[in-house]
C-alpha cells in the first residue's frame, strides 16, 4: 500500500476559512467513528442531514398516528436533488443528458485518490499541477480513477461562506476527463465550476457532462481529512430515478489494512 503522511499531522482547514465555525453541537458526520475490521476500514464520508434546516429543502413528515411507543409509521420525504452530499448526473445541465439511473455503477465505485488541495484560496484556480503534487506520494492519479478534491472546506456547510472555494481550471478538468479519463470528480466543498468572466457559461459543465463523455460531480463530502491513506476504495452510489438530475448518496472510503486486499482492490 502507498504510504502517506497521516492526515493527523496536518492542519485541516484551508487558510483562508479556517476562522470560521458550524454553528451546532449536533454530530455533523453520518457516522463519525470508523467501521473497523481485521483487513479494512470504512469511512463515512457524508454530511449528516437536517430536515428543515438544509440550504437545499429536506422536508422529514411522519405518515401515520403512532400514539404508543410502538406501531407502524412510514416518512414522507420532500427533497431537492442536491440536497447534503450528493451525485450529479448530466441530466443537471444537459436537457436530454443521461439520469442518476443511467449512470453505470462503476461511477460511485472503484479505486479513489484524494487530492491535498487546502493551500488554494477561494476563488483561485486549481492546476494540473496541483492535480499532480497533490497526489504525488500516492503514485499520481491513475486512468480511471475517481478523484475527491480535499479542500479543507467541510465546515463550511449550512454556512454563509459555503460556496466559498477554489475552482478548477478549464485546462485540468479537460486533462481530468481526457488523458486521466477519471470516472468521477468529487469535492468537500460545494463544487468546482469556473469563477470569474466565464462563470456564467459554465465551461466545466460543458466538459463534465458532454453526452457520451459523462463524468459525475460528487460534492459537499466531510471527512475526507479523517483517512488514513491517499488511496481508497470509494462507494457513493445515486438514487436510480428516471429523470433524476442528481441525488443525495451515502458516501464511504473502505481503506484496506491488509496488504492482500489493497493489491485485490488495484489500491
Amino acid at each position: 500500500m502507498t504510504a502517506t503522511t497521516p492526515s493527523t499531522n496536518r492542519a485541516q482547514r484551508a487558510p483562508d476559512v479556517a476562522h470560521i465555525q458550524e454553528d451546532t453541537n449536533e454530530p455533523l458526520q453520518a457516522q463519525g467513528k470508523p467501521l473497523r475490521t481485521p483487513t479494512y476500514e470504512v469511512y463515512d464520508l457524508t454530511h449528516r442531514l437536517r430536515p428543515f434546516q438544509e440550504q437545499y429543502k429536506l422536508e422529514v413528515k411522519e405518515r401515520g398516528n403512532r400514539t404508543r411507543h410502538t406501531g407502524d409509521i412510514q416518512s414522507e420525504v420532500f427533497l431537492w436533488s442536491h440536497v447534503g452530499t450528493h451525485f450529479e448526473a448530466a441530466r443537471h445541465f444537459y436537457k436530454e443528458g443521461i439520469d442518476t439511473s443511467e449512470f453505470s455503477l462503476d461511477h460511485g465505485i472503484g479505486p479513489a485518490v484524494r487530492v491535498d488541495l487546502r493551500h488554494k484560496k477561494t476563488n483561485e484556480p486549481i492546476t494540473i499541477e496541483d492535480f499532480q503534487q497533490g497526489t504525488a506520494q500516492a503514485g499520481g492519479i491513475r486512468v480511471g480513477d475517481r478523484v475527491f478534491m480535499w479542500q479543507g472546506r467541510e465546515h463550511l456547510y449550512r454556512t454563509k461562506h459555503s460556496h466559498d472555494r477554489p475552482y478548477v481550471s478549464e485546462a485540468a478538468a479537460e486533462w481530468l476527463i481526457h488523458d486521466r479519463k477519471i470516472k468521477a470528480l468529487g469535492t468537500d466543498s460545494s463544487g468546482f465550476e469556473v469563477r470569474g468572466e466565464r462563470a456564467s457559461q459554465h465551461p466545466l459543465h460543458h466538459l463534465f457532462f458532454l453526452p457520451g463523455k459523462e463524468v459525475p460531480m460528487i460534492e459537499c463530502l466531510r471527512g475526507l481529512g479523517a483517512l488514513p491513506r491517499d488511496r481508497f476504495f470509494f462507494i457513493g452510489m445515486p438514487l436510480p430515478v428516471k429523470d433524476l438530475d442528481a441525488s443525495p448518496i451515502r458516501a464511504v472510503a473502505l481503506v484496506p489494512t491488509d496488504e492482500t486486499l489493497a493489491r485485490l482492490l488495484e489500491l
